[in-house]
């Protein structure tokens, strides 16, 4: 018998479905844990794992940023009570964006979460497939950020073009410059990447003000070794926003 089902007050599930893989956690008193022992699923292998513990959850929970996985997922638990978080859920006065029907809800939701946090502004690095690097006001207004490949994505493309370079690790070098071809490469991956996000840090101080900073995503703690300055990891981000949003759609206090 699981955790959670060993559990008897029912819970609710949370699913986040992203460009890629889809997770999945539950609030354990005030902590999050994700389903079972994998962080990420097919829609298939979801729904399989889902249809294992019937009896688990009160209601699933979905935010997607892929609309045929949400489909699929709405189709497939259809037996299921399902609440379907879009961008049309998100209070025109919390969004200072031009685009939001193809707004990938992630993005806000990790800030929301992140805002419920602290009582300042803050951006938020959501390092997994892709890189975001966004920006919500004190008020929780989100005002947009940008979008890059992420670190995995970035430093396969050298190996992939150019296979006769050498492999590195994703380490800043002691020297500056590259004073050989692997700690060139090093300088030219990690250093690279490292110059930008900071770069882009400082531009949104100097057009926002002071704000905390959080990361979040598989390549949160890459990030976080790479940038200097003061940091907060946080795995959840995701599902702190979604839990905030539901509450606010569902009008519960």
């Amino acid at each position: 018998m699981s955790k959670i089902d060993s559990n008897s007050s029912k819970k609710a599930l949370y699913l986040d479905a992203g460009n890629s893989s889809i997770k999945g956690a539950y609030k354990n008193g005030v902590n999050w844990e994700a389903i079972h022992a994998r962080k990420n699923y097919t829609a298939s292998e979801l729904v399989h794992w889902i249809d294992e513990h019937p009896e688990s959850f009160s209601h699933i929970v979905l935010a997607s940023v892929r609309k045929d996985v949400q489909d699929a997922i709405r189709k497939e638990l259809s037996h299921v009570k399902l609440v379907e978080l879009s961008t049309d859920d998100i209070p025109r006065e919390l969004l200072d964006y031009q685009t939001t029907e193809t707004l990938g809800i992630d993005r806000f939701l990790a800030c929301y979460g992140a805002t419920n946090q602290t009582n300042g502004s803050v951006v938020v690095i959501d390092a997994g497939t892709a890189l975001t690097i966004d920006f919500m006001d004190q008020e929780s207004v989100y005002h947009g950020g940008l979008i890059a490949p992420g670190l995995s994505s970035f430093t396969e493309i050298l190996p992939q073009k150019a296979p006769a370079l050498p492999g590195v690790e994703i380490e800043i070098p002691e020297i500056w410059p590259g004073k050989s071809t692997v700690d060139s490469l090093k300088w030219g991956q990690a250093g690279f990447y490292q110059m930008a996000i900071e770069g882009i840090l400082q531009k949104y101080e100097e057009e926002f003000g002071p704000f905390e900073l959080f990361i979040t995503g598989g390549d949160a703690q890459s990030i976080r070794q790479l940038i200097s300055g003061e940091s907060k990891v946080r795995p959840f981000l995701v599902f702190d926003g979604m839990k905030l949003l539901e509450r606010r759609k569902r009008n519960i206090e």
